[in-house]
């Protein structure tokens, strides 16, 4: 019996524990229900949930909390208690608060409150809004009204301004190419206030092909628009004939899938007022250092400031560029994870880093550095040797790029070796402006970086308010690596994407013995297998493609570098004396003889695990990632997937360059080994939809296991009805063939008739979720 000063969580004895499937199955009967009290409850909380302000008000930079005292709403029953069907009694306070938060998540009824977010004020009527045909609609915004859209869409400007994530846009002819997924904060189309003419904007379909991922994995689920018109049900008499978009303006936040955790990109005051205050003409090159904690708005506010100076008018219309030192290998803007890029950017940046796995239309990689990793932790002293190059090749870069503003993002590593690897890039580089993103602290950083940037202004910003997040860092580098891998090569103009499973798609055949081969060698970063074990080791890995542009990149017996200038081989008089780049060892080390040795079996070309070197980043350069697909052993040839295109291979080849494959602590590439049969069961749940007919399915479709994106596990149910057991024994009927996967039948280690497909090879969870 519990008391009435303490509190207690009572449960009751009679009624049997259910299972995680039972009960989410329980969970997802009654919210699929009109009547449920989840609902109802629901509803209840964020009817009465805090509103976000103007997106122009001063106020913004006020962090915004949900109610925690009104978490059920007002369902309270008279005693005091609200009771689930699990038998558990919640034993509530006299204020009506509940006992505590683990009572919260052990209840699956207790759903934490989602705050009414205010999006478009846009209220589309016949005079403001015009259907063009051909998938496009003309809209006029009035001063100070905005608009909130999530799907994929194509922008133009045909009178007036616009202000969008951070760019303001002027009439032209040009189109810009908006990804606005609801895994991310939306961009908001803005038209100021402060202008006296209204804004004609024509938003049009756009066909990526990237929705199409949608069915190879569940994290690209539920990221667009999904088979309505432009204005949602509630505004279709508008655009009768406009039923299928791509995109979808949103008015309110609603308690329904679709928009009930969306929410608007929010920038605060202080980011707004510092990104005006650096898109003033200086004196100088701006060389801007951004910095923080993880999750802290980096990448967010790097994106702004990069728009913003792209599409600043100092006097002229003609829009300059950037150069983006993107130093952040687990989160990367223009290039898989794993990779350290130098980007001329030359165009404003409106869509996620999926959306753009590599740079398109005027924007061009200049030069990109491997580590083969997600965290510089791996070698710190192979990622400053690669950052320093990358800075010291924009500097020798002609006019075009080295006098345009320099922007650097860094890593989220703030303590430790990180802070460490902060101090040293702010000492070599010398950025004229330090941000770094919290005004939390911790002291000793922002103590450290203080000291580091006596004669440089450091500037502190809030975070990044992002309280609703469906996402992880690991699900985004996963979506970022398949949307790499899914790109149809060749066309860097406007970025497309195949729907068809890798396992689908020819690799790449590369000789890597005999005659001619194709590559040098494979080289490990980090643990260095031994020559038995390399095979089993990449096969079904990814593994970087790095270009050997002088043989001085591979350390030789007796040349043991010495400290010395970083860039090319021949220093030009404008670098500075103290850029110079160490040895990434720490003592001189004796290189073990033969460097290159076949391993027994297969004979692949493998660099002596004894020395465990890393490639100087000053002869060599990274041109992509590749998927091992397999190894021929026989015709002695490496299959591999990837999307590099053809000539630049050819390119590669003609100017008698080698190409080296490494291997290091990239994430195991899981999603790769089950795409077909993602495809597959996706296939039988739509022919199932379509025989039988019932709009119950419609919920089911959309909706996405939380348990399935953490851990692709294909393992049978513990429990369930017949038909969804029938279902999931059957799920991949016809899946066959593929490499790394193989299917188990009968008692092989499970219940007699059930059927699960497994991955023959160790998935390495390290890999997989690592930060």
């Amino acid at each position: 019996m519990s008391s009435n000063k303490r509190r207690k969580l009572e449960v009751a004895l009679k009624k049997p524990q259910l299972s995680a499937f039972a009960a989410r199955q329980v969970l997802k009967s009654k919210t699929s229900s009109p009547k449920s009290p989840a609902r109802q409850n629901e509803s209840s909380a964020i009817s009465d949930a805090t509103t976000l302000p103007n997106l122009n008000a001063p106020d913004l930079e006020k962090t915004i909390k949900p109610d925690s005292q009104n978490v059920l709403g007002d369902t309270t029953p008279q005693d005091g208690t609200d009771s689930t069907p699990g038998g558990i009694n919640l034993r509530l306070d006299e204020e009506g608060q509940l006992t505590s938060f683990e009572s919260c998540g052990g209840s699956p009824e207790v759903l934490p409150p989602r705050p009414a977010i205010s999006l478009s004020s846009f209220k589309p009527a016949k005079s403001n809004l015009k259907d063009l045909g051909a998938g496009a609609i003309r809209v006029k915004l009035a001063p100070g009204e905005r608009l909130v859209i999530v799907g994929q869409y194509g922008l133009c400007v045909k009178e007036g301004q616009i202000t969008l994530m951070g760019s303001t846009l002027q009439p032209s002819k040009a189109s810009h190419r908006v990804f606005a997924a609801s895994s991310h904060s939306l961009p908001v189309i803005r038209c100021l206030s402060t202008d006296i003419n209204s804004a004609d904007i024509v938003l049009r379909n756009c066909n990526s092909g990237l929705e199409d991922l949608e069915m190879m994995s569940p994290l690209f689920g539920r990221l667009w628009n999904y088979h309505s018109g432009p204005l949602g049900a509630e505004h279709e008499d508008l655009l009768p004939r406009f039923k299928n978009s791509t995109f979808r303006i949103l008015f309110a936040s609603k308690l329904d899938s679709q928009t009930s955790y969306l929410q608007p990109l929010v920038s605060p005051a202080e980011w707004n007022l510092l990104l005006s205050k650096l898109s003033e003409p200086a004196e100088k090159k701006r060389a801007i250092m951004v910095c923080g904690p993880k999750s802290s708005g980096k990448s967010t506010f790097t994106k702004l400031l990069c728009n913003r100076l792209l599409t600043e008018t100092s006097g002229n219309t003609s829009l300059q560029s950037i150069a983006l030192l993107d130093l952040d290998p687990g989160q990367p803007e223009y290039s898989p994870p794993g990779q350290l890029a130098l980007v001329h950017v030359q165009e404003p940046n409106f869509g996620t880093p999926f959306s753009h796995p590599v740079p398109c239309g005027k924007s061009k990689i200049i030069r990109t550095h491997s580590i083969a990793s997600i965290s510089p932790s791996s070698d710190p002293s192979l990622y400053m040797t690669c950052a320093l190059d990358l800075f010291s090749h924009c500097r020798a870069m002609g006019s075009t790029v080295r006098d345009c503003p320099l922007i650097i993002n860094t890593p989220g590593w703030v303590f430790g070796t990180g802070l460490e690897i902060l101090v040293d890039l702010i000492g070599r580089v010398k950025p004229t402006e330090v941000i770094y993103m919290s005004q939390d602290g911790p002291p000793e950083v922002v103590g450290t970086l203080k000291e580091a940037t006596m004669l440089t202004p450091l500037f502190t910003l809030p975070s990044q308010i992002s309280e609703y997040t469906t996402r992880t860092a690991a699900h985004l580098r996963t979506m970022q690596a398949m949307s790499y891998f899914h790109l149809n090569a060749g066309n860097t103009e406007t970025l497309n994407w195949s729907g068809k499973p890798l396992t689908s798609i020819p690799p790449w055949e590369v000789r890597y013995s005999g005659e001619d081969p194709g590559i040098l060698g494979v080289m490990c970063y980090g643990e260095q297998p031994p020559p038995e074990l390399l095979a089993e080791t990449i096969n079904g890995s990814l593994v970087a493609v790095v270009v050997i542009d002088d043989i001085s990149a591979i350390p030789r017996r007796g040349s043991d570098r010495e400290e010395g200038h970083i860039g090319s081989p021949t220093q030009d008089d404008h670098f500075d004396a103290e850029i110079r780049v160490l040895d990434h060892s720490h003592e001189p080390r004796r290189i073990e003889e033969p460097r290159i040795l076949p391993t027994p079996a297969e004979k692949i070309p493998y660099f002596n695990p004894a020395n465990a070197i890393t490639l100087d980043p000053r002869y060599s350069h990274s041109i992509g990632i590749a998927l091992v697909r397999g190894i021929d052993v026989r015709r002695r040839r490496i299959q591999l997937l990837t999307p590099i295109p053809l000539n630049v291979i050819e390119e590669i080849n003609e100017s008698g360059k080698k190409i080296v494959l490494v291997s290091g602590k990239l994430d195991t590439p899981g999603w790769a080994y089950t795409e077909e049969l993602n495809m597959k069961i996706s296939q039988d749940k739509l022919a199932e939809k379509l025989v039988v007919g019932s709009t119950n399915t419609v919920e089911e479709d959309v909706d996405v296991d939380d348990e399935y994106i953490d851990d692709v596990d294909m393992d049978a149910a513990e429990s369930g009805d017949g038909k969804d057991l029938e279902r999931q024994r059957n799920a991949g009927d016809g899946f066959q063939d593929a490499p790394w996967v193989e299917r188990l039948d009968g008692s092989k280690g499970r219940g007699v008739g059930s059927r699960v497909w497994r991955v023959r090879r160790d998935l390495g969870r390290v890999g997989d979720g690592g930060e």
